[in-house]
């Protein structure tokens, strides 16, 4: 463990700093005002994507909306390709959208902004996240902590850290000459950090109890908050929900992948429950935001 801690440490000291918007005293109080309004509009949009994929794969056979970092499905005749080899019309492209696990909270943010006429607040989040077009679910959650959002450490089950942090390292070892594999949780240095210094990786960690310890039990509080964003692994996955659920998307699935985009509760260690784990991925501790 003394060489793992050393690796986690030295990425966390070389991580990039988060970007941040900078937000007028005008725009807080605006942002204050409409919060609730705009979390509600965030969770309509995550329904109705959810709602609509169902739509288009139940009458398709096939995924509307796709992996934005699948290479092979960057160009229209990538996508064409992809229609064809599951025996599905070409012409079916012209309806088609990009997503990603960030990019479907996005989305969603930016529709509840926009709702309240704070459209020029959200494209300074969006421009900061798009430097280097990076987007960075950890600069997600600053941004809205700068705005008034709560944010939230969960980890149901912090004893097994330490073997979640093995589980991790055996399921995806470190490429050669790497010490550090973004798929790994990090679970125990994190947690320290954490109940130390309130930070995760960058983003400061308001409350560090209330989703912490409840197995597989969801603490019936979480059913009341109506939008947040989640991240785990230091914002290797990033997934929005509402009312204790978790609507989220995936950017590297097959295109007949009907999980393209999921619905599941927040309870990340029940049989179900997400954010969902794949073989080689497993979601188990992170940072949750909500509108205060």
């Amino acid at each position: 463990m003394r060489h793992t801690l050393l690796y986690i440490i030295l990425f966390f000291g070389l991580s990039t700093q988060a970007q941040l918007a900078s937000f007028t005293s005008q725009e807080i109080q605006a942002h204050t005002r409409l919060k609730l309004e705009i979390a509600k509009t965030a969770a309509e949009c995550l329904d109705w994507h959810y709602s609509d994929h169902i739509e288009f794969f139940e009458n398709n056979g096939v995924s509307k909306y796709y992996g934005n970092r699948r290479t092979d499905y960057a160009t229209r005749d990538g996508l064409i390709k992809a229609l064809k080899q599951y025996g599905k019309p070409s012409n079916l492209v012209q309806y088609l959208e990009p997503i990603s696990c960030i990019g479907l909270s996005m989305k969603c943010l930016k529709a509840g902004f926009e709702s309240m006429g704070m459209s020029e607040t959200w494209n300074k989040i969006y421009s900061e996240l798009a430097v280097d077009n990076n987007f960075y679910g950890t600069d997600l959650q600053r941004n809205l902590i700068n705005l008034g959002w709560k944010s939230y450490y969960w980890n149901p089950q912090p004893e097994n850290n330490e073997l979640w942090d093995m589980e991790d390292q055996k399921l995806n070892p470190a490429k050669e000459g790497k010490k550090w594999n973004a798929v790994w949780g990090g679970h125990q240095y994190r947690y320290n950090q954490v109940m130390k210094k309130g930070l995760y990786y960058n983003v400061p960690v308001h409350d560090r109890k209330s989703l912490v310890g409840f197995d597989d039990q969801q603490p019936q509080f979480f059913k009341d908050i109506p939008f947040f964003v989640g991240i785990a692994h230091a914002g290797y996955h990033v997934f929005p929900g509402r009312s204790g659920d978790v609507i989220e998307a995936h950017s590297m699935r097959n295109l007949n992948a009907r999980d393209n985009l999921e619905f599941s509760q927040f309870n990340p260690l029940a049989t179900g429950g997400g954010p969902r784990w794949t073989k080689s991925e497993k979601y188990r501790s992170g940072v949750i935001v909500v509108p205060q």
